[in-house]
């Protein structure tokens, strides 16, 4: 009997390291992105002179190397509108960063994950006609998440935190800018 239960113990530790050793060989992530922009650092404006939100989207895509660590290709464009002085600009904002990910896949349900982006930056804002603002900077991004699979192709991700850092070409500075994401990962291969 003692054989038995060892054998049953063994097999199914066996079968709960294969399922946690699954990780997809690429992921495809597409979804919202919300940018809180540091408008004192970016603009050399007075600490609470105007607030900047700003909307997009945002796309990346994962290379997996083991299940552990990944490398992504990130895209993304967010959009505003500010007004100071009286004077109206439309903001937009696209960025292109590469780097490593690293991903904590525990079981089939959830897989936080840490990331580190550096790359890409450019920076427009108009006022009516004429564009007030042309920027191509250093851009980088530090922050994390949490997937949740839906499946072994799909999976939700509904949030991930950023530190948005953009050193602003008015200033020299880094502008200390917080982006959330959230949306979809569709899940391809397995590693």
């Amino acid at each position: 009997m003692k054989k038995l239960v060892l054998i049953a113990v063994f097999l199914l530790g066996f079968s709960m390291m294969a399922l946690a050793a699954d990780a997809p060989a690429i992921e495809v992530f597409g979804g919202y992105s919300f940018v809180r922009v540091d408008t004192t650092t970016a603009f050399s404006v007075p600490s609470n002179s105007f607030d900047l939100n700003m909307n997009g989207w945002r796309g990346s895509v994962t290379f997996n190397g083991n299940k552990w660590i990944g490398f992504v290709a990130d895209f993304g464009g967010v959009y505003g509108s500010v007004t100071v002085d009286g004077d109206s600009a439309s903001v937009r904002n696209h960025s292109i960063m590469f780097g490593p990910k690293f991903t904590i896949r525990k079981g089939n349900t959830f897989a936080p994950f840490l990331q580190a982006l550096f790359g890409y930056s450019r920076s427009t804002a108009d006022e009516g006609n004429s564009n007030v603002l042309k920027e191509n900077d250093f851009g980088m991004a530090f922050g994390g998440g949490l997937d949740v699979n839906l499946n072994n192709m799909l999976a939700v991700r509904p949030f991930e935190v950023e530190y948005y850092g953009v050193k602003a070409g008015l200033t020299g500075n880094f502008s200390a800018n917080m982006r959330y994401t959230a949306g979809v990962v569709l899940k391809l291969g397995k590693r």
